[in-house]
């Protein structure tokens, strides 16, 4: 059995979520998804703006980090749901390090 692994990427969001026109090659038929596009952050390339697809429950804010991953069926990028990028939408009261000093 092959044990797929998952690549995490960090990406910039630069688009609101909207329904898109995104091709299917299992089906070789056009679908409707959820998706945003994001700016990728690569580690050797320089940084490129692709479509990231998601769903409804994907917290997605422009200008903000979050998480993708390589979807090998849909040839495409999609929100990573296991992982939230913690911002000052998502945490009440600021950050702060250990030893109580705001960060």
């Amino acid at each position: 059995m092959k044990q797929k692994t998952l690549s995490e990427m960090e990406a910039i969001v630069v688009s609101e979520p909207t329904i898109r026109t995104v091709f299917n090659p299992n089906t070789h038929e056009e679908d409707m998804h959820l998706s945003y596009d994001a700016e990728m952050q690569y580690r050797r390339k320089p940084p490129a703006t692709r479509l990231i697809l998601c769903n409804s429950l994907d917290e997605v804010a422009v200008g903000g980090t979050v998480m993708v991953t390589y979807h090998s069926g849909m040839h495409a990028y999609q929100h990573n749901r296991h992982i939230v990028c913690s911002n000052e939408d998502n945490c009440v009261g600021g950050f702060y390090y250990t030893d109580g000093t705001t960060a």
